[in-house]
């Protein structure tokens, strides 16, 4: 049984490493063979954009470049995960965002079946109170979309740095969380045990008000409720069939594609002629060339 620890942060032997490497510590304790990788020691290129990677049959173009796919096959061989990353302004670091915008090649190569259900948690450490809106909406986009199973979150609070290693109430949630993430492995009991949420899939409380100003929308499962108030509580009525419809269901999923992305490949291939010439136009308008910097100009 293998459990991979990921520290998504530049700094080294920092507040999220300390806590990622304290879950790892207690899910040795649990038997299990423990691995750690951090993502900024890797290269990680921006998606491109131009879906050949869905449309092409090739996958991605950028694959042999980095370090993208690399980093993703070791996500798949472990049994699993614990992610860490710390909260800046009010979300984790871009190299996040990075790595989840190129998992639009999910879309023609699909996370193998053992994926699913496969036990993840969520460490991140942050200074200021108030600052941590959507902390935990970019890893759990993550972790969704490649079908495993969040099975706790935790928004740890730590001002200083390495702060965490005399913090024991920190440590020892740190240390629980490697130690629930052995016992999904070894029961199969992937249940939610985190701080509840509004969301019944996600847990998150990043609810949207729509239009009609009577709908509330969970931002990431795009599952839509009705809002009220039980004794001075403020409650989301999610309907059973909303639920089962989420947005990382394999019932959306398969709908997504089949009827939204894939018609858009001969949408594409029928009117590219004609979008080709079009853009002449901006081609020859405010050529966009790199400018020297000098450093007094950084200054």
């Amino acid at each position: 049984m293998k459990v991979l620890g990921i520290v998504a942060s530049h700094r080294r032997l920092g507040n999220t490493e300390i806590l990622v490497k304290e879950a790892l510590m207690g899910a040795e304790e649990q038997g299990a063979e423990v691995e750690i990788m951090r993502w900024t020691d890797y290269e990680i290129l921006p998606c491109e954009g131009l879906a050949t990677c869905l449309f092409g049959g090739t996958g991605c173009k950028l694959k042999d470049k980095d370090d993208h796919h690399y980093l993703l096959q070791r996500m798949y061989q472990c049994d699993g995960l614990i992610f860490g990353a710390p909260c800046y302004l009010l979300e984790v670091p871009a190299i996040v965002k990075r790595f989840i915008d190129r998992l639009f090649v999910l879309m023609s190569s699909p996370p193998p079946p053992s994926m699913k259900r496969k036990p993840a948690a969520i460490i991140i450490p942050y200074a200021t109170r108030g600052w941590t809106s959507y902390a935990l909406l970019q890893p759990n986009l993550m972790l969704l979309e490649l079908g495993m199973a969040v099975i706790d979150r935790a928004l740890i609070h730590i001002q200083g740095m390495s702060e965490a290693t005399a913090d024991q109430r920190a440590l020892d949630r740190a240390r629980k969380i490697g130690v629930e993430v052995v016992t999904a492995v070894k029961t199969g009991d992937t249940t939610y045990r985190g701080e509840p949420g509004i969301c019944p899939v996600c847990h998150d409380r990043n609810i949207h008000i729509l239009k009609d100003d009577e709908t509330v929308e969970c931002g990431l499962c795009g599952i839509r409720g009705k809002l009220s108030i039980e004794k001075g509580k403020i409650k989301v009525n999610f309907p059973e069939e909303q639920v089962k419809w989420h947005r990382f269901s394999v019932e959306n999923i398969y709908r997504h594609f089949t009827y939204e992305i894939k018609p858009s490949k001969d949408y594409f291939v029928r009117t590219w002629p004609l979008l080709k010439e079009k853009r002449r136009e901006y081609r020859g308008y405010l050529h966009i060339d790199r400018e020297p910097v000098t450093s007094e100009g950084r200054g």
